[in-house]
């Protein structure tokens, strides 16, 4: 399996608290993914199983497709300012990673899933204040690994395996930047 696992610097772990405190001060900005899956086809939001967690929540930042058109996500036009912040942080952590979308997530618990959408690798990182809450990566039937993207971004193609959250108490969330 491909990956690569970089370690949070102090000054990642201080862009990261810039997006936390951002996120807790706007609530209103990631929206129901139960409420969301429940209203709309969101195919994604079904297949991670956001419809067994009504206080999941999640929203996507950056370039999103809607009905076969590429545009701004609502989520960029109403919060600008978390684009720059999201933008800081990568340009800190992983500059030569190139992404188009930030999927972000507050307490979801992903099941066992693998990304349909995503062209190339994505990057995935967690902060709050949580316990638990690594990722499973299954390389084959026969291993997975638990990768702890607390304390280290994961780069990894999500469309060709599997993945899905361990469990986790607290306030968890998640970026993960994508092409």
């Amino acid at each position: 399996m491909d990956y690569k696992l970089k370690k949070l610097s102090i000054r990642d772990i201080g862009n990261l608290n810039n997006i936390y405190k951002y996120l807790e001060e706007n609530p209103k900005c990631l929206k129901s993914l139960f409420e969301n899956t429940r209203k709309k086809n969101n195919h994604h939001a079904k297949k991670i199983g956001a419809l067994d967690q009504p206080e999941a929540r999640g929203s996507t930042a950056g370039i999103v497709f809607w009905r076969g058109e590429e545009k701004i996500s609502k989520l960029s036009e109403e919060h600008p300012f978390l684009d720059d912040l999201l933008l800081v942080f990568l340009k800190y952590h992983r500059p030569d990673f190139i992404f188009n979308s930030v999927f972000i997530t507050k307490n979801c618990q992903s099941r066992p899933h693998k990304d349909s959408g995503n062209a190339t690798s994505s990057i995935i990182v967690t902060f709050g204040d949580f316990e638990g809450g690594g990722l499973f990566v299954e390389e084959d039937f026969e291993k997975t690994h638990l990768f702890p993207i607390r304390t280290y971004s994961l780069e990894f193609n999500g469309k060709e395996y599997k993945h899905w959250t361990e469990p986790f108490s607290g306030t968890r969330y998640s970026l993960i930047f994508y092409n």
